[in-house]
């Protein structure tokens, strides 16, 4: 196991953004905390929402008084197949799993267990299935663990469910986006906490007129003309190709209409150039529609520049834990057309600041009411920011844990 190394943040950056209220109920909780020790485990330190917001949320939580540490796994390509897999599987998707990778699975967690042996936390957060198992190998004595789940297992495949039951023993509480996630995984304590977004990050603060235009080179679209994005991991549950055929309906009217898709490769995410190559092939030779990934150099920057110059970003997904890259539009004054499902709902208030849809079909309908109506595009766009605002910031995020803490420590 790794331990990542993360810049320092100050929480009083984030006075101008969220006020000096925010911020002194912020430090007034953390004086009762002073000195408590903090690990988070997980399985990448790049590529995703989860390594996105501990690179902000364990400086932060440290600036605060705490002392907080980021550690992520050793694995091997075949444990992230398999660790692939039963993401997939416990948002539903159909399948079995054999001896040999509960084996392969318990081995590595095994291994990585090793580097915890001698340290000593007040409390633990394991995010996500892939360490779910280190407790089973690591005696922690009087630490507090969590386990933090960032995907919807409320319909999961059963025996995917049952095999990480066999693990709950373990913890004392855990953290799910919205409380119904948890389905039939039997935790003694769950909490409801919402991811967020660092609005001082690169993806997300305000780009010099230089920037942008460097950024704009890159992504090589058009400005003058419309433009639809969908920001996410080259995975099945964000339906790239219905991404695509939304966009082929609506290019028989809008002849102009650009389509911008772009997506990060994670570490833990093998699936990720399968899909990649897919939607390549299902797109074929249309030159109005540009694939992009961070081995193309396009970073957080540039991620930036498009959501903001995009007339609509699309989230159209099937299944989802939140899709942080919702409020990441929203925060850039842009009206998100989304999958009624999972986290996204919480975001999108239908027809205020974007749309909800559950088809090809309305997601047509309603792209198409946005890009055609330039007035409802600014209005919903700034009624987004608010949304963000108030409910989907870093500086939310932290004092949630903080209360979690308080709550089990004190």
């Amino acid at each position: 196991m790794k331990k990542v190394q993360t810049s320092k943040k100050s929480l009083s950056q984030f006075i101008d953004v969220v006020g000096e209220k925010k911020i002194d109920e912020i430090v007034s909780l953390a004086s009762e905390l002073k000195g408590l020790r903090v690990l988070h485990i997980n399985a990448t330190s790049f590529g995703g929402g989860v390594a996105e917001i501990l690179h902000t949320l364990v400086p932060l939580m440290n600036n605060v008084g705490l002392k907080v540490d980021w550690m992520v796994l050793d694995g091997s390509n075949d444990f992230f197949d398999f660790t692939k897999k039963m993401h997939n599987s416990l948002q539903g998707k159909e399948g079995t799993i054999s001896e040999e990778e509960k084996k392969l699975f318990l081995r590595i967690n095994k291994a990585n267990a090793q580097s915890l042996k001698e340290v000593d936390y007040n409390v633990i957060i394991i995010h996500d299935p892939q360490p779910i198992a280190v407790p089973k190998f690591v005696d922690f004595q009087d630490t507090k663990l969590i386990w933090r789940c960032h995907i919807d297992t409320s319909t999961p495949n059963e025996e995917f469910v049952e095999f990480l039951n066999s693990f709950v023993e373990y913890y004392d509480a855990s953290i799910f986006t919205l409380k119904r996630y948890a389905g039939k995984l039997r935790f003694r304590k769950i909490y409801e906490i919402p991811p967020s977004i660092d609005p001082l990050s690169p993806k997300n603060r305000e780009l010099t007129p230089n920037e942008l235009k460097a950024s704009i080179d890159k992504l090589k679209v058009d400005t003058n003309r419309p433009l639809i994005t969908q920001v996410s991991r080259f995975d099945p549950w964000k339906d790239p190709t219905g991404v695509v055929d939304v966009y082929r309906e609506l290019k028989k009217e809008l002849k102009d209409l650009q389509l911008l898709m772009i997506g990060s490769m994670a570490s833990d995410d093998p699936e990720g150039w399968t899909m990649y190559e897919e939607l390549l092939r299902y797109i074929g030779r249309d030159y109005d529609v540009k694939v992009l990934t961070n081995f193309h150099g396009i970073e957080s920057i540039e991620v930036n520049a498009a959501q903001r110059i995009s007339d609509v970003v699309l989230q159209k997904s099937i299944r989802e834990g939140f899709a942080l890259t919702v409020s990441e539009a929203l925060w850039k004054e842009t009206p998100v057309v989304g999958g009624n499902v999972g986290g996204i709902p919480t975001q999108i208030s239908h027809g205020v600041n974007g749309y909800l849809v559950n088809n090809i079909e309305e997601a047509v309908e309603y792209t198409k009411i946005l890009l055609t109506d330039e007035t409802l595009r600014k209005e919903m766009g700034k009624k987004g920011k608010d949304i963000v605002k108030e409910k989907f910031l870093i500086t939310r995020h932290l004092l949630d844990y903080l209360k979690l803490f308080r709550d089990l420590v004190k």
